[in-house]
């Protein structure tokens, strides 16, 4: 695995996060290359990848190559038609955007997020799935006259692979402390993390949480609860949460 940050997934996982998984993946034979990114490819006669050239000089023998580039919200088509912002079509709390009975949703829709009180645009499959059902129950309210809720949207984000599977909760920006047995080496590894800001928890991480206990840290994240005392937060760990 090649990337070119200090470790993996900076966007969200804190350096003691991402230790973990980079320990994981070692044991079960993956190397981690970091720092550097693929520049060119060497392929033989037959069109076959052979070889992967890295910024940094070094060559690395390939059979297959997996290349992920990320992506950005494709608005082109409807540039100078609809009000935009942040990179994606402006809506409202119920995916109105500027073009009467045209609604946005997913990815590409810019959109207030009520928990913050501020604009923002989400990339992740369950808010595409919750502002598409949201989007519909506005056009219902409105053909028959029914009041219908704004979005009131908690950003989540989760990921299964071996026999891991981790859930994030909330906002990644604060102070933050990391709970729980992390070491890569343990037969079931459970740990996480909270988000501190203005003395509250904005955001919960979990690492291999029951369906219990990850309900616990979503609704942490959703009621950011106050917390003064951060050496005590990472000694009291998961059972902060299941307190709330």
């Amino acid at each position: 695995m090649v990337y070119p940050e200090p470790w993996c997934m900076p966007r969200l996982f804190t350096a003691g996060i991402a230790a973990f998984y980079e320990g994981y993946y070692a044991n079960k034979g993956v190397k981690i290359i970091k720092g550097t990114v693929a520049v060119g490819f060497t392929s033989n006669s037959n069109g076959e990848v052979k070889e992967v050239q890295l910024k940094d000089g070094r060559v690395l023998e390939a059979d297959i190559v997996v290349v992920g580039v990320g992506g950005r919200p494709l608005t082109t088509l409807f540039k100078g038609q609809v009000e935009e912002e942040k990179g994606g079509i402006k809506t409202d709390a119920f995916f109105k955007t500027s073009v009467a009975n045209v609604y946005a949703v997913g990815d590409v829709a810019t959109f207030p997020l009520k928990l913050y009180n501020e604009i923002r645009r989400v990339e992740h499959v369950d808010h595409a799935r919750k502002s598409a059902e949201q989007a519909v129950k506005a056009i219902k309210g409105s053909e028959e006259g029914k009041a219908v809720d704004v979005y009131d949207y908690l950003p989540y984000f989760y990921s299964r692979s071996f026999d891991l599977s981790w859930q994030f909760y909330g906002d990644n920006v604060g102070d933050t402390v990391l709970f729980g047995d992390n070491d890569p080496a343990s037969a079931k590894p459970k740990f996480g993390s909270y988000w501190i800001k203005d003395g509250k928890i904005v955001g919960a991480f979990l690492e291999g949480g029951s369906p219990d206990e990850n309900k616990a840290i979503a609704k942490v994240a959703r009621v950011q609860p106050p917390v003064s005392d951060l050496d005590a937060l990472t000694k009291e760990g998961l059972s902060f949460a299941s307190k709330i």
